[in-house]
């Protein structure tokens, strides 16, 4: 019998406004990689989790990212992949993304070698259509994690002393929130990538980036096994 793995990717985009739109979620001119979440779950029921981020601002690093995950995917033992949307963003967006990246670079067997890995050597189970038909339309991750009884563990982003007062850039209908949402990541992950390019590693601000980005990829990744063992969905339930 072998593992399983947990995959989820953090983005930013930093040519467009904080909390803009993205024209288009299918091309990946509008995103680079952040982070990329990983779970490892072994035969015997251990679990493992683990947040490789960007190092630097260049697209080199974001090929060193790339070809760190797959160092990590390869020194387990596998063969199959749980997401939560990754057909239609995970996925293409770092196969997309390595492909940019890459452009025609001595690097550029990065993209088959990803594609291989994903598309052939492992099966992706995406759980959100799945939660989609049993919760309705649009049911995001921590939901579709309550509807069976899971908890997710927000992450408080005023418990962190990064240096950005949030509510003073979100838009007024996001104002408010005390938890981390999605459309925060990108500000802080931008910021993360400016002070890791410059060196600025050991700062309290870099740091406690560094744990709120954590705290919140790995508590995106860390259930999708438990989410995966709930299947069959049915009705919500109440909590």
């Amino acid at each position: 019998m072998a593992g399983r793995f947990a995959l989820d990717i953090e983005t930013v985009s930093p040519t467009l406004e904080h909390y803009e739109t993205p024209p288009d979620f299918d091309d990946p001119a509008y995103f680079e990689l952040l982070a990329v979440a990983l779970g490892y779950e072994s035969p015997d029921g251990d679990r493992e989790t683990e947040m490789l981020f960007r190092r630097d601002d260049t697209q080199n690093d974001e090929l060193d990212l790339v070809a760190r995950t797959l160092d990590w995917l390869a020194e387990r033992h596998g063969d199959e992949y749980v997401t939560y949307g990754g057909e239609t963003f995970d996925v293409p967006q770092l196969i997309g993304r390595t492909r940019a990246a890459a452009d025609g670079s001595v690097r550029d067997g990065l993209v088959d070698r990803l594609r291989t890995r994903l598309e052939i050597d492992l099966m992706h189970v995406d759980l959100r259509r799945p939660a989609w038909d049993a919760f309705g339309d649009y049911t995001r991750l921590e939901a579709a994690c309550r509807n069976v009884g899971i908890r997710p563990d927000d992450t408080d982003w005023e418990q962190y002393d990064h240096g950005i007062d949030l509510d003073a850039l979100r838009p007024e209908k996001f104002q408010g929130f005390g938890k981390v949402i999605n459309k925060d990541v990108p500000v802080f992950g931008e910021r993360y990538i400016a002070l890791a390019a410059a060196g600025a590693t050991e700062t309290l601000t870099f740091r406690s980036l560094h744990e709120l980005l954590d705290h919140y990829g790995r508590e995106d990744i860390v259930h999708l096994f438990d989410l995966a063992d709930a299947r069959p969905f049915g009705e919500p339930n109440t909590f």
